[in-house]
């Protein structure tokens, strides 16, 4: 089974904004356990660290999970945000971007390509 890891940002959102995308991945019974949310250390003159990524570690089947799962997120928003991917997998990697359903068959395709997954 393939696994890897799916790094997660929302340029532009606020902490609590990426924090409430953590939990409803978490919702996801094939990604509980597996979503972390790590805080950056503080920058000079700040108090705390800052949430800037979401990090999911996935085997092939969960990357089309959490794929679906983003995209409910995103079809539930009032505002558009883009949404950025970094696939990882051993020493290779690939960035994605995607903003609304449209995307969805496209990041899903791509997701399953690189990891392996032929359904």
């Amino acid at each position: 089974m393939v696994s890897g890891t799916i790094l997660l940002a929302v340029p532009g959102a606020a902490d609590d904004e990426l924090r409430q995308l953590a939990a409803w991945l978490r919702d996801e019974d094939e990604l509980r356990g597996r979503v972390r949310a790590p805080d950056s250390p503080p920058r000079p003159g700040e108090m705390g660290g800052v949430l800037e990524t979401i990090e999911v570690v996935v085997t092939s089947g969960a990357a089309t999970t959490l794929c679906r799962s983003l995209f409910d997120w995103l079809a539930r928003r009032r505002d558009a945000r883009k949404v950025s991917l970094k696939l990882v997998r051993g020493e290779e990697t690939l960035e994605l971007s995607c903003g609304s359903e449209d995307d969805a068959t496209r990041v899903i395709s791509a997701a399953r390509d690189f990891f392996g997954q032929d359904s």
